[in-house]
């Protein structure tokens, strides 16, 4: 899995990309040496046949046989580094001194150059070095003709060695440049992933943290401490905006407060029916103002954390029986059909009143939009790392385009508006809630319907009491 996220990563791409278009041009490079360095050898060849052939013919002149015989004696012997072969011989190419019996079968002839194999010449030299042999002849005004031979093997050798060398250089910058780049894709790729990890904290809730710095360098150092101080801007607006909403619930419930309870006296103060109904009007008002400010108080509480000082062992099953068993007359007043599966599931640590809470407030919806003769469906599962709750209905259910949105304060899907009271804080209640209890909140399709899915983290590790 990591391999594999490694290979696919930009960075290994990129590298890799990197190192085959230089390994093209450490290909052309090297090709272009390889090519100079073998036009050298061959041209050092050519240069000392061509020089041991001008000797010799100057020998030949001076001193005839004997002064060739000296020749090839001087120039041939097994102390040289180069062994030279040598051929003198008469208009009709009859031999008349050198170290080579007779003149060679040519297999090519070109501006005086010659090329022949050893096999042509079997037995007529002992122990030769190589069989591969390159050879210059010329003729002597008198008729006579002269050949210089020399075999290549250790130039065809030595640009082999040569080939050998840069080929290898060549693999080695391809697996070394693979290898570096699987490394700095690693490595970029951690850093990247801490990044993700400190992100994905945020975007759950968590506007306290931030992105660790103390490794980093460079341009990554430079991208996080800029992405930090943003975060800080951005938890100062979102503390402040916060803040408000809840100074204002805080400060007007009281007086709020006051106000329905002086409807209240007035209500059972007044003779006349129609101001009656008129204060029961205002009443109810007075009453869903009062839950808005409740609830945003309650979700402020929540998503400060000081709830956390009560977390003990909670029974998950129970808690979802107890809400069950508290909406089950509702959902037969509707006439609705209310299906349980209920699973024996472990303990978590938690707060028993929010999770109650939480799981009513999906129980309410569920029944609320649900249609008469409908299903409302609540069930309690294990998964491998995680308990799940989930309560399903076949109302109206929400768009998928608006199911992150109806976690935010105050949404409500338009669909619902002016249908079904409410003032759209209570999954954001829910949301708060779950992520007090480090878990997860999701809004899958029913089929027709909504089915909201609450996972709890099974190790009670994870839940930081």
């Amino acid at each position: 899995m990591i391999l594999s996220r490694i290979f696919t990563s930009f960075t290994f791409r990129f590298l890799v990309s990197y190192v085959a278009w230089l390994s093209v041009a450490v290909f052309m490079v090297l090709a272009l040496i390889y090519a100079v360095i073998a036009y050298d050898f061959f041209s050092e060849v050519h240069r000392s046949v061509k020089a041991e052939l001008q000797d010799l013919s100057e020998a030949y002149e001076d001193g005839g046989v004997a002064a060739v015989d000296a020749f090839v004696e001087e120039h041939s012997g097994p102390s040289r580094l180069i062994r030279f072969f040598y051929f003198v011989g008469d208009d009709s190419y009859n031999k008349i001194a050198g170290n080579l019996h007779e003149w060679p079968s040519t297999k090519e002839y070109r501006n005086g150059w010659l090329g022949f194999d050893f096999e042509s010449l079997a037995g007529s030299i002992v122990d030769p070095v190589g069989n591969e042999f390159i050879a210059r002849s010329m003729q002597l005004p008198s008729g006579e003709h002269i050949l210089v031979a020399r075999h290549y093997a250790d130039v065809l050798n030595s640009t082999k060695l040569v080939a050998g060398a840069l080929t290898r250089s060549m693999v080695a910058t391809i697996v070394l440049g693979t290898i570096g780049g699987a490394i700095t894709a690693a490595l970029s790729m951690r850093r990247i992933e801490g990044i993700n990890t400190s992100l994905r904290r945020i975007m759950s809730g968590d506007f306290s943290e931030r992105i660790e710095v103390s490794h980093s360098s460079g341009d990554f150092r430079r991208l996080s401490e800029n992405v930090n101080q943003m975060l800080d801007r951005i938890e100062v607006l979102m503390t402040g905006v916060r803040q408000v909403s809840d100074n204002i619930a805080h400060d007007l419930r009281t007086p709020l407060t006051r106000l329905r309870s002086k409807l209240s006296d007035l209500h059972d103060n007044c003779d006349d029916s129609a101001t009656r109904e008129q204060v029961e009007a205002l009443i109810d008002e007075a009453d869903g103002l009062l839950g808005t400010f409740s609830a945003l108080l309650r979700i402020a509480q929540v998503e400060s954390g000081n709830r956390r000082s009560g977390f003990a062992e909670v029974d998950l099953c129970t808690v979802v029986s107890d809400v069950i068993e508290l909406y089950e007359p509702l959902a037969s007043d509707k006439e609705q059909h209310f299906k349980t599966a209920l699973a024996r599931v472990g303990k978590v640590i938690g707060d028993r009143n929010l999770l109650f809470q939480a799981v009513a407030n999906l129980v309410d919806n569920a029944i609320k939009y649900t249609p008469e003769g409908g299903e409302v469906m609540v069930g309690v599962s294990i998964e491998p790392d995680a308990y799940r709750i989930y309560v399903a209905d076949t109302g109206m259910g929400v768009p998928e385009a608006d199911r992150e949105k109806v976690f935010q304060r105050f949404f409500r899907v338009e669909s619902s508006r002016g249908c079904h009271p409410g003032n759209g804080l209570g999954l954001s209640l829910v949301q708060a809630v779950v992520r007090l209890h480090d878990g997860s909140i999701s809004l899958e399709d029913n089929h027709p319907g909504l089915r909201v899915v609450i996972r709890l983290p099974r190790d009670a590790a994870q839940a930081k009491a």
